[in-house]
């Protein structure tokens, strides 16, 4: 009876414990310059930010991914070769602990850095996008692991800046910036392989257009459209996106930046909240000037998916990438330059931003990424 009693009690123990991890938030942050990867809990009632650990890697980190199981964080790496002094280009998978810090599981070497990685649906392929050589490629995921095992190449043009499903899992979209174009591609789930779409290329807004070259892609959550952040100018479009095709049309543009704003400016990144209501732009301010006026733009997205402008925000110094919590009630950017983290509140009924706190999290902060 004794052995049972405590048997049952370290199980429960242990089921409590899987429940805390379960229900809990962390937020990832890769810091390029000091090669870490830093764990972060959320607190989902103030979205107050506690450090719990910080990963060396063997390079330094970029772009991350989530895989679908949940179980594994992928990143990639870039750094030189000690003897070549060549750059070389590796994925890391790094392990979920029960109390959601990394561990390094493996590291596999690819072809050249990418500066977007996603994993598709299955948790069988890791799709990159690769903006100095323009190309897209393909590797195998062996049981949650990223492999060398190189599954599909596309020669397409400079500047690919990210690859993105919509929600059906099987279409792909890799934005263009200096093209400004979107390619389409429908995913072989058998083989991992990305087969051209009809068409296989679709336009971003007209060169004359301010607010142009699609950067980032985001998908609505319940609705048939795509957002993208246009880098060039600083601006964000809706597609209208064919569920049974695949194919994307420019529906909408308009610009990201604060009002009377002057001077050059850069979208980055385009996050989406979880109830599909609003999304936000990040505006890298390119002028060498003090203070520095980058911002966060918001969106309000209706029924039919058109846009209308809640406001811009300020923000830290070069918002590379953004992330929102699984509640939708907080988000978070982080400043490339500055080496900090600030977190706003959203206003559940107009999106508006309020700032909450900024942190410092490391010098080249490059990637965030929140996660249950």
């Amino acid at each position: 009876m004794k052995t049972l009693f405590l048997l049952t009690m370290v199980t429960a123990m242990a089921a409590a414990s899987l429940e805390k991890v379960k229900g809990g938030e962390v937020i990832y942050v890769a810091s390029i310059v000091e090669k870490t990867v830093t764990t972060f809990a959320v607190n989902p009632d103030s979205g107050e930010l506690t450090k719990l650990s910080s990963l060396m890697l063997p390079a330094s980190p970029g772009a991350m991914d989530l895989s679908p199981s949940g179980k594994h964080v992928y990143v990639a790496m870039a750094g030189r070769d000690a003897k070549s002094n060549m750059a070389t280009a590796f994925v890391a998978t790094l392990e979920r602990q029960q109390d959601n810090t990394l561990l390094l599981s493996a590291v596999a070497k690819i072809a050249t850095r990418p500066p977007y990685i996603r994993a598709d649906d299955s948790g069988r392929y890791l799709m990159m996008a690769h903006y100095a050589t323009g190309e897209i490629n393909v590797y195998r995921i062996q049981d949650g692991i990223v492999t060398s095992e190189h599954l599909d190449y596309h020669k397409t043009e400079k500047t690919a800046h990210c690859v993105e499903m919509d929600p059906s899992g099987r279409f792909v979209y890799v934005p263009h910036t200096a093209p400004n174009s979107i390619y389409q591609y429908v995913l072989d789930s058998g083989t991992g392989k990305l087969i051209p779409n009809d068409p296989p290329i679709v336009s971003g807004p007209a060169e004359g257009h301010r607010y142009h070259q699609p950067r980032h892609i985001a998908f609505h959550p319940s609705l048939s459209m795509a957002f993208t952040s246009n880098e060039r100018g600083g601006g964000i479009s809706a597609y209208s996106l064919n569920p049974k095709t695949g194919a994307l049309k420019l529906k909408q543009t308009l610009s990201a930046l604060p009002e009377g704003y002057s001077g050059g400016a850069a979208a980055a990144d385009i996050r989406i909240t979880p109830n599909g209501k609003f999304v936000y732009v990040s505006n890298r301010d390119l002028e060498d000037r003090e203070p520095h006026q980058d911002s966060i733009a918001a969106f309000s997205i209706n029924r039919r998916g058109d846009l209308q402008r809640v406001g811009t925000y300020p923000a830290v110094w070069f918002p590379r990438s953004m992330t929102i919590n699984q509640s939708g009630r907080f988000l978070y950017a982080a400043g490339q330059k500055s080496g900090t983290l600030i977190s706003y509140a959203i206003d559940a009924k107009t999106g508006a931003l309020q700032p909450l706190k900024t942190y410092d999290v490391g010098d080249g902060t490059i990637w965030a990424m929140c996660v249950e």
